[in-house]
């Protein structure tokens, strides 16, 4: 089961994208005081990621919308540290009210190539744990 506080849509970017993008801000003029925002070229809610790990192992995996009792809880029972555990439910908190719901173009503007999508970086990184 994937997991989060609520149904959301967020466009996670590799890596080596966020490096090649911080390349060319320090090889580049122009960028003091600018603010950008990293991401990939789509946004997927916790449904369409579930379904794309689903496609990609061959395994199904669901998205599930939980509490933050619950996954507090989940995430004690694994052995998680508590400063650690203070930490996901903050990002998956940031997750639910929306504030990686964004795409912007910054990645492949600033490093000069389009960012992977998810299923790429999803394949690479499962294709060998599944195989």
């Amino acid at each position: 089961m994937l997991a989060g506080l609520a149904e959301n849509r967020v466009a996670f970017v590799a890596r080596g994208d966020v490096a090649a993008a911080a390349a060319g801000i320090l090889l580049g003029d122009g960028h003091a005081g600018a603010i950008y925002n990293a991401t990939s070229p789509e946004l997927l809610s916790g449904a369409e990621r579930a379904s794309l790990i689903t496609e990609i192992t061959g395994q199904p995996l669901e998205f599930r919308v939980i509490t933050e009792e619950q996954l507090r809880a989940g995430l004690t029972q694994a052995g998680v540290p508590a400063g650690l555990i203070n930490t996901v439910v903050s990002i998956q908190a940031s997750f639910a009210e929306g504030a990686f719901d964004i795409l912007t173009g910054d990645v492949e503007r600033l490093g000069g190539r389009p960012p992977r999508p998810l299923r790429d970086m999803l394949a690479g990184a499962l294709k060998s744990s599944f195989a």
